[in-house]
């Protein structure tokens, strides 16, 4: 006997890589999985979903994935120069609207979203696939361990309170 309530995390490091995943649940009719990840892993979504469906049937299940990359290999820096130019032209545009100084810093165009984007080569992200569902792995055994804990306690109380409704149809 198994609760659909449960928690588990797992936190594991590879190098200089750090990976932090915690599964929540609670309970619902049907098996709804959400799963919270860095943009950079997003492509891995699905597979997240698939491993936990495979050991879970039931619940609402949260999944939150925390990821830090220290390492420089396999890394480049990519600038969106087309989106750049748009952020310039609309911020020039604006300022002169409003009659207020045009000065725009590079760094300030380099902080606007989706400008620098950080890519990482093929082979890297087999090695992150690997790690991840490492640590994913061990996350959704301690969750599958606390909901059989939980599952037990809730066993025993059902079964306590069976024996007293026993009871007390013997006295009457």
């Amino acid at each position: 006997m198994k609760s659909m309530t449960g928690f588990g995390k797992s936190e594991l490091e590879f190098e200089e890589r750090l990976y932090n995943i915690e599964i929540k649940s609670v309970n619902s009719r049907y098996c709804d999985i959400n799963v919270k990840i860095p943009r950079c892993l997003s492509f891995y979504e699905n597979e997240i979903k698939k491993a936990i469906a495979l050991n879970v049937s039931r619940g609402k299940i949260d999944v939150f994935v925390d990821y830090s990359n220290y390492t420089s290999e396999g890394k480049n820096v990519i600038i969106n120069k087309e989106l750049a130019k748009i952020y310039i032209k609309q911020l020039k545009e604006l300022a002169e609207n409003e009659g207020i100084n045009n000065d725009i810093n590079i760094t300030e165009i380099a902080k606007m979203p989706d400008v620098l984007q950080l890519k990482s080569n093929e082979q890297e992200d087999d090695i992150l696939l690997k790690e991840l569902s490492q640590c994913l792995n061990k996350a959704i055994e301690n969750f599958v361990a606390m909901r059989k804990i939980e599952g037990e306690k809730i066993k025993e109380d059902l079964l306590k309170r069976i024996n007293n409704i026993n009871d007390k149809v013997l006295e009457i």
